[in-house]
């Protein structure tokens, strides 16, 4: 058999002094604190994302039934016989309109703004001279933001120029 050529001994690394390998401790020590803390950070971000979406498909369901009692109210005289009924109505909106807001749900200001593709979807155009072009004249579904983001798209008619 053949003997193998010895392979030369790796050149020990020179010790660090004290104060060099404390200090390159340190720093290794920072480095991983900032990155535990990045990470912490991200994922509270995440949770706070994944808890926002998860509500916000319950909160546009709520929109719809809170959508229907304001369509009562209106359809119901202030001043009529079944008092009790309305203001009881009247009652349940204040409550759900009070749990949309501690949620952080607000209204949209749409009418006589211009129109915001993100904000609005618009389902019918009607000709007005007398407003600027693209500014929505009425809002047939109100829109709905969710800390400043949208959870509900306004529904609205916007005004068009005569072409010509």
């Amino acid at each position: 058999m053949k003997a193998e050529p010895e392979k030369p001994a790796a050149e020990p690394k020179p010790a660090l002094a004290p104060a060099d390998e404390v200090a390159g401790l340190k720093d290794q020590l920072l480095r991983l604190r900032a990155e535990f803390e990045n990470a912490r950070k991200r994922w509270l971000k995440e949770v706070t994302e994944v808890e926002e979406n998860s509500n916000a498909d319950l909160l546009r369901e709520l929109l719809d039934i809170y959508d229907d009692f304001e369509r009562a109210l209106a359809t119901v005289p202030a001043q009529t016989e079944n008092k009790p009924i309305r203001s009881g109505v009247e009652m349940i909106a204040k409550r759900m309109e009070g749990f949309l807001k501690s949620y952080g749900v607000t209204p949209m200001e749409t009418q006589g703004k211009l129109f915001d593709p993100l904000l609005h979807e618009a389902v019918a155009h009607e000709e007005n001279a007398s407003v600027q072009e693209s500014t929505v004249l009425e809002e047939l579904k109100k829109g709905y933001l969710i800390n400043g983001r949208v959870l509900r798209h306004a529904m609205v008619k916007v005004a068009v120029h005569k072409e010509g």
